[in-house]
């Protein structure tokens, strides 16, 4: 399955068939980057890098992950004005980040765009884990999925979030939302870690 999604999605980059690199960051993201300390943050299906120059932009230090070897060319480029100690790349399976180890230990803001929704099968259970795992306590989890449509293999329903992240993270707010380039509902999520009892003594 992984061979699959890699290939068809190195064929789209190829092609120049991208309808979801819009060049522009979700106003759901900006939204929370305007009212947030500036952190550490994960970029999980980066694609060309969009997400991560408004991140830089607003002093975060962030990685972004993609298997797609032209996405992260592409990447690189948009990012070259920047430091490079502020911002790493991977080309990497975002379904394998235990084979990452470069990673942070932990990261404050973890976001996802259209990309753990076309994981299927035991590799959900596998993606979830390490989000969970790399999230900081406190930290937050920005997911954007398309709904399931019949003619398409790409998509999670709510409910399916919810399997996946609700013994991990906890669901602070679910907004609907409808995919202009695809044409299908979809929902952003903002799922955060549990902090420690400690911690959260420390905040009473």
């Amino acid at each position: 399955m992984t061979e699959d999604r890699h290939t068809r999605f190195s064929e789209r980059y190829a092609s120049g068939e991208t309808p979801w690199d819009s060049g522009v960051t979700p106003p759901e993201i900006i939204e929370f980057l305007e009212i947030a300390p500036a952190g550490s943050a994960l970029d999980l299906g980066c694609g060309t890098g969009t997400v991560i120059r408004d991140l830089l932009w607003r002093g975060w230090r962030a990685d972004g992950v993609d298997f797609v070897a032209r996405a992260i060319e592409m990447a690189s480029e948009k990012l070259a004005e920047f430091p490079a100690g502020s911002y790493r790349l991977f080309r990497h399976d975002v379904t394998r980040l235990d084979d990452l180890p470069e990673l942070l230990p932990q990261y404050n803001l973890i976001i996802d765009i259209g990309c753990g929704h076309t994981v299927s099968g035991a590799a959900v259970e596998r993606y979830a884990n390490a989000i969970a795992e790399r999230l900081a306590p406190g930290g937050l989890f920005m997911l954007y999925a398309s709904h399931p449509r019949p003619e398409s293999t790409v998509g999670w329903a709510p409910r399916q979030v919810g399997r996946a992240f609700g013994a991990r993270l906890d669901l602070l707010w679910e907004q609907r939302s409808h995919d202009q380039a695809i044409g299908a509902a979809a929902s952003w999520y903002k799922l955060q870690k549990s902090r420690s009892v400690d911690d959260k003594l420390n905040l009473s």
